[in-house]
């Protein structure tokens, strides 16, 4: 017998590196049961592991930010997670970290989509029984990132002629569709055209919920009677890797999406947290939680009046904490950097 409620939790960008991976490694016991007060009452939790599991070397190109984490901490995550692994650093050290975190969340029973050994594989599904339902995910990431081949390790692409035919396929065999995307300017939150017109097009295809990170910080969310797209949904677990304090970064929120079945009626309840320093999750005072409800319900309002949208971003880019980053974080960008545990901070 099919339950008429689900409640999926999305989350956004999820990297359990250094120091939060230490910290998580000397007291998992406690920092679980802390990580799963936040989705006690999810069924499934969706998200975005932008590391690799892995203790592959050498990383695969030099960049400014490489990541890489201890595959331990993964035991913090239950199993009614599923991981989007579509993203600009799950490449970070070739195939092989790919392939190594793969091979680990497979081993803790840990469901993943979004990049995988080929093309057909990295465009996989993930479809739970839920309550008598079927769910589905997929995830992808923007073409600006390795693509997947038919003969070669990757990422799906995040292209409407590829998407949108694995969504309509998925949605016959299921009774709600989530899409997780990777896409968008980072510290910006004001969706793109790219990303309006993609989110569009996988609702029309079947998609229930679309969602968007890869911004590290929240935008906001557009609500119908039977559909969701998130806009950004932040960190949920990220050590601050700039060179300057950039405050949307610790400010963050997940978003607990109600499924009403057989009418099909869709709401979301938008649950507020902050970063402490190290990257790790926090319940937040009372006043910090308002702040943040209030500049996602701002966001919401602004983009969903569709108009001076470029305006908006163009505002965005031009306050002083956004400027000093930019000069900072990419001016910066070809200057060399130490490995060994900096190797978690190369982009």
């Amino acid at each position: 017998m099919k339950d008429k409620s689900i409640l999926i939790t999305c989350l956004g960008d999820i990297a359990p590196i250094d120091p939060a991976g230490s910290i998580i490694l000397s007291s998992m016991h406690a920092h679980k049961n802390h990580f799963e007060s936040f989705f006690a009452k999810s069924d499934i939790v969706f998200g975005n592991l932008e590391t690799p599991l892995s203790n592959a070397t050498p990383p695969a190109e030099d960049k400014k930010y490489l990541f890489k984490a201890d595959h331990r901490v993964a035991d913090i995550f239950p199993e009614k997670f599923v991981f989007s692994l579509a993203n600009n650093h799950i490449l970070d050290f070739g195939h092989e970290g790919l392939l190594d975190t793969i091979s680990h969340l497979s081993a803790k029973g840990i469901r993943y989509t979004g990049a995988g050994k080929n093309l057909e594989a990295a465009g996989k599904p993930v479809i739970i029984n839920c309550k008598g339902n079927r769910i589905g995910f997929l995830a992808a990431a923007d073409l600006r990132y390795p693509a997947a081949t038919s003969n070669t390790p990757g990422l799906f692409p995040a292209t409407s002629g590829l998407l949108c035919p694995k969504i309509k396929r998925l949605r016959q065999k299921t009774d709600i569709v989530y899409v997780s995307i990777h896409m968008g300017m980072e510290f910006i939150p004001v969706p793109a055209p790219s990303m309006i017109d993609i989110a569009r097009q996988c609702h029309q295809a079947g998609a229930q919920v679309v969602f968007f990170h890869h911004s590290h910080c929240l935008s906001g969310h557009t609500i119908t009677h039977d559909s969701i797209t998130l806009w950004g949904t932040g960190n949920f677990l990220f050590p601050e890797i700039l060179p300057y304090h950039f405050q949307p970064w610790f400010d963050s929120a997940a978003w607990h999406i109600i499924h009403q079945l057989p009418e099909n009626s869709i709401r979301a309840d938008v649950e507020p947290f902050t970063l402490d320093k190290s990257g790790l999750p926090q319940k937040p005072e009372t006043t910090a939680g308002n702040t943040i409800l209030q500049h996602i319900d701002f966001l919401s309002r602004r983009i969903n009046k569709k108009d001076k949208l470029g305006w908006l971003r163009l505002a965005s880019m031009c306050k002083p904490d956004y400027i000093n980053l930019f000069i900072g974080n990419y001016a910066d960008i070809k200057r060399p950097a130490a490995h060994g545990q900096a190797d978690c901070f190369r982009r």
